[in-house]
């Protein structure tokens, strides 16, 4: 049972950690052939490999109940220009998936500005991958700790896939500097980049950051309340 009672605390941590005007989803992808629940969602996923076909459908499937708990039928999530999902008018949401097992949230677009999730194995990162992640004023807090780095490697991909939609910005690791807060699973803004626009540089000041470890995974939010 470990991969029910993992996504039933993943569940939980996300329910927890994200404002009530936010919906949530968690799926494990299957292992067999999964067929999509809508065509037009698997148009380009023809020569895609088992794993990242059904992780894809799992991570649909995620959306679509984040989109249900906030009042939203059920309907295609195709995918734009970008590779990102065409969310419902007035809606807004972002999926993650780690190893088959997959999470999404959504939110309404009158409430929440900014929205990004983002899940990690915290026993992958390897040295080199550390440096290319962690800021100088990172460092010291995170030392050679493959957790810690993961989830400053989770939050800074959360807060990318936050703001993209937005500004398509494609900051590097090293243009954002987080303080990680165990005492309350938060984590605020030290710095960021001045090549970035100067509006998303004042939101991201503003942005919620927020992540949970569970098992060896670690979980992580970034949005900004209207």
């Amino acid at each position: 049972m470990p991969n029910v009672i993992r996504i039933n605390d993943l569940q939980t941590a996300l329910q927890a950690l994200l404002p009530v005007t936010v919906g949530c989803g968690v799926q494990q992808a299957v292992g067999e052939v999964e067929a999509f629940q809508y065509k037009e969602e698997g148009q380009h996923m023809a020569n895609a490999v088992l794993a990242r076909r059904n992780e894809f459908i799992s991570g649909r499937r995620c959306a679509r109940m984040a989109l249900a708990h906030i009042g939203q039928v059920s309907c295609a999530l195709p995918q734009d220009a970008d590779g990102l999902p065409i969310w419902p008018a007035a809606t807004m949401g972002s999926i993650t998936h780690s190893r088959g097992l997959c999470c999404a949230v959504a939110a309404p677009a009158d409430k929440i500005m900014y929205l990004g999730v983002d899940l990690e194995k915290t026993n992958r990162l390897s040295v080199r991958a550390m440096e290319r992640v962690v800021h100088p004023l990172e460092a010291a807090t995170v030392a050679e700790d493959q957790a810690l780095g993961s989830l400053l490697f989770s939050a800074k991909e959360a807060f990318y896939k936050a703001q993209y939609p937005v500004w398509g910005a494609q900051p590097n690791f090293k243009d954002l500097a987080l303080q990680i807060h165990h005492d309350t699973q938060q984590l605020s803004v030290l710095k960021i980049a001045s090549n970035l626009p100067a509006q998303l540089r004042d939101a991201t000041h503003r942005m919620e950051f927020r992540y949970q470890f569970i098992g060896d995974y670690v979980v992580t939010l970034c949005w900004l309340e209207l």
